[in-house]
């Protein structure tokens, strides 16, 4: 899935670029964009929607920022940056360090949001930056999940936090533990949150024996 889904993306993208953009594209979107894409974003949002590679921003210093991704929804413009230690720490020179501080400051200016994300969490820890992400795309965007407004309880919002930090299947009787609720109560909350998809059945078949979230559930941004 994510193979077909890429490569069609990246002809798309290849296809709205020229110059310089399409040159970075070509020879630079290599193993380490690949790899953000592969185990952090597509797993997290489940598609390439409104997001672009290389994206070519006008700089006030007469030359143009180029993005890792850039990811244009409205109302925000917010670039994903891809940093390898190594490398910059290897390349940082006083000059490339005040370009990256003025780079960062600009954008900051003209209204993006700007995160930046460490190759090594990509490589070792994918699950804790893909719930990174999906908790920064939920505090943007809303407490929604494709533009339906979601109302949780308390208890529900506890139910999401316990799949979150567990990030497997979980079982009423681990709500229970963790709320201190009876299992008929667990069940009716979990109940509920199948039926509006947040929850899917991990286990059982009559009987639902253990739950996880849903790719919908991940979206929502819990204050």
């Amino acid at each position: 899935m994510f193979e077909t889904r890429y490569e069609e993306w990246l002809e798309k993208q290849k296809g709205g670029l020229t110059g310089e953009a399409l040159r970075r594209l070509v020879e630079g979107h290599a193993h380490n964009e690949r790899l953000f894409l592969e185990e952090v974003w597509f797993p997290a949002i489940g598609s390439f929607d409104d997001l672009h590679a290389e994206y070519e921003v006008r700089s006030y210093m007469n030359g143009n920022f180029y993005l890792d991704f850039a990811y244009l929804r409205p109302p925000y413009c917010v670039n994903w940056e891809v940093d390898d230690f190594s490398s910059h720490a290897k390349n940082v020179t006083r000059r490339t360090h005040n370009y990256n501080c003025d780079r960062q400051n600009q954008l900051v200016l003209d209204g993006w949001t700007v995160f930046r994300l460490n190759l090594d969490a990509i490589r070792e820890r994918p699950k804790q930056v893909q719930q990174f992400v999906l908790q920064v795309m939920g505090k943007l965007y809303g407490t929604q999940a494709g533009g339906e407004q979601i109302a949780l309880t308390l208890k529900q919002r506890e139910i999401l936090r316990l799949g979150h930090r567990l990030q497997r299947a979980f079982t009423p009787k681990e709500v229970c533990e963790q709320l201190g609720i009876r299992d008929r109560h667990a069940r009716d909350l979990l109940h509920d949150m199948l039926a509006v998809g947040l929850l899917e059945a991990a286990g059982g078949h009559v009987r639902v024996r253990s739950y996880r979230l849903t790719s919908k559930a991940a979206y929502l941004y819990l204050p």
